[in-house]
């Protein structure tokens, strides 16, 4: 990803089969959508969408890919790039993505708990590895969130060593349509070199703006954001949000 460049990405969080949204990555707080995971695929696509995030909730919370034909269908249909997260915790996993077509692969607990095995993936897999920083006061959460380590922003150096893009969730935004934690975004983009994609929170194109401008001021390695429950929710449109970006870049 060029550094001038600032990528829109639609969220697809499928739990059952279903496409859904949660709020704070609470399982018992679930939305579920009428329109199917591949309906809602090509409708982003439709409105502009280049890249695709596209989350196994039941993966993340089991360590194992459930929701895989799902997924693997929905990234033969696309046409475009997708980011694939949830429950990518061996390789046979990510050779499995990567067959079916992945562009990218978001690991999260496994890269965590297991240095050597990040390192090794990274050293087969190099930029189609991004690591997934879900914050929860500051403190890297696992398991689909349903835990919170003891590790903070300053003990990540030693994990993303090769690693070129970074998505990084500040869980208490998460589905709340609250608004991004920038300051907290701020912290992150300084600490790393890497490729920084947001997602929490955001709710308006204002939002937008915000970690735009601070991409432009301050951070350049602000690549892009996550937009979930604003799209579902409409307090957002795709179209409207890459055409802004896209305006504010050149």
């Amino acid at each position: 990803m060029k550094e001038n460049s600032f990528n829109i990405i639609p969220a697809i969080d499928i739990l059952n089969g279903k496409c859904v949204r949660l709020t704070q990555g609470k399982y018992n707080q679930v939305e579920e959508f009428s329109a199917s995971p591949q309906e809602i695929a090509e409708k982003w696509i439709d409105s502009g969408a280049k890249r695709l995030h596209v989350v196994d909730l039941n993966g993340a919370k089991e360590g194992y890919p459930v929701n895989f034909k799902i997924i693997s269908t929905l990234i033969k249909i696309s046409g475009v790039e997708v980011q694939v997260g949830g429950g990518i915790r061996t390789h046979e996993t990510i050779k499995d993505y990567i067959k079916e077509g992945a562009s990218y692969l978001i690991l999260g607990t496994k890269a965590f708990k297991d240095k050597d095995f990040l390192k090794e993936v990274v050293s087969l897999y190099g930029e189609k590895i991004i690591i997934g920083l879900d914050l929860k006061n500051s403190r890297v959460a696992l398991s689909g969130w349903q835990e919170t380590s003891d590790i903070g922003i300053n003990d990540l150096t030693e994990y993303i060593s090769g690693i070129k893009q970074i998505i990084y969730t500040d869980i208490t935004k998460d589905g709340t349509l609250s608004g991004p934690n920038l300051k907290s975004l701020e912290e992150v983009a300084k600490s790393f070199k890497a490729q920084i994609i947001v997602s929490g929170g955001i709710s308006k194109l204002e939002d937008i703006l915000a970690i735009l401008k601070m991409k432009k001021q301050k951070h350049s390695n602000i690549s892009g954001i996550i937009l979930g429950k604003s799209l579902y929710k409409e307090t957002i449109n795709l179209t409207s949000a890459i055409e802004l970006a896209k305006k504010e870049i050149e």
